[in-house]
């Protein structure tokens, strides 16, 4: 399939393709929608946790922070604390279908429907230590 995640997803239930690599939220959204074709499609594609066995299933993390020559630190500051609360966190779980990061803020129904799943446990410092290298790769395989 073409396009970006909920297009992949859709062109999977379409029989375009037989996986799709999307992250878990587009497919969320579709499994809470009240439209007739996105139950269509939830129908259809299930979502599989690769790496069960192995290292685990790669979680997209968002990150925040504020550059030295930021003008309003203390209210820049004050957004990240909010962001970083439990009221916050409970809007990202339960709007935008994504994994709280702050513990005790549950994760939505819907997201919790999909089952539990080992997560890869890659350190972040390394991912910087080998962007480098990535770019490289991806350029000389033509990825865009």
């Amino acid at each position: 399939p073409q396009g970006g995640d909920t297009d992949q997803i859709r062109g999977v239930a379409a029989g375009a393709g037989d996986v799709a690599i999307a992250n878990h939220y587009y497919y969320a959204r579709l499994m809470a929608s009240k439209k007739p074709r996105d139950k269509e499609v939830v129908a259809k594609v299930k979502v599989f946790w690769p790496n069960q066995n192995g290292r685990g299933t790669h979680v997209n993390i968002s990150g925040a922070g504020i550059t030295k020559s930021a003008r309003h630190k203390a209210a820049a500051i004050k957004l990240l604390e909010f962001l970083a609360s439990e009221p916050a966190q409970k809007i990202y779980a339960e709007k935008g279908f994504e994994f709280p990061v702050r513990r005790g803020v549950a994760a939505s129904s819907v997201v919790s429907s999909l089952g539990t799943f080992k997560s890869d446990d890659i350190k972040i410092d390394i991912l910087g230590k080998n962007n480098a290298a990535a770019v490289r790769i991806f350029d000389r395989a033509g990825w865009r």
